[in-house]
């Protein structure tokens, strides 16, 4: 049913009004979507831009994170080394990105070590392993 004119005054928005029919122009985003770039030179694709994970503040000293996602559970495996488990697994044990920051200490050899899980590692200004804290991000594809 096409609607092609509502008067104003016939319109009646104290009450509840239902829509059936079916909306057309509308999709999903889908792993081969792309978007044009800021410039339009060029396009970028939407999925693989997109990080997959990320964690916020994890503190080796206290054992806790800020916040997070796409991540079930946090381990501390040694001083300045928090290990980080995903939800869902990238497509690949290693072909991945882990890009951290740190918010105290220095950030040290962040890597994916299986296709669930990555380190995040902080150490001193001596470059030992120290505890701090990191935050942490993920690119790459999804299993």
């Amino acid at each position: 049913m096409a609607l092609s004119k509502i008067k104003a005054e016939s319109l009646n928005l104290a009450e509840t009004y239902a829509f059936t029919g079916t909306v057309t122009g509308a999709s999903e985003i889908t792993a081969s979507t792309t978007a044009p770039s800021e410039g339009g030179a060029a396009t970028t694709s939407v999925v693989q831009g997109l990080a997959k994970a990320w964690t916020v503040n994890a503190n080796s000293i206290a054992g806790n994170v800020g916040d997070s996602l796409n991540n079930s559970s946090f381990s501390d495996v040694g001083t300045g080394q928090t290990q980080v488990t995903l939800t869902n697994p990238m497509s690949a044990a290693t072909d991945w990105c882990v890009t951290q920051g740190v918010t105290s200490g220095y950030p040290y050899n962040c890597a994916a070590t299986s296709s669930t899980t990555h380190r995040l590692n902080t150490v001193s200004g001596t470059g030992s392993y120290a505890d701090g804290s990191s935050n942490g991000q993920v690119t790459g594809d999804l299993a």
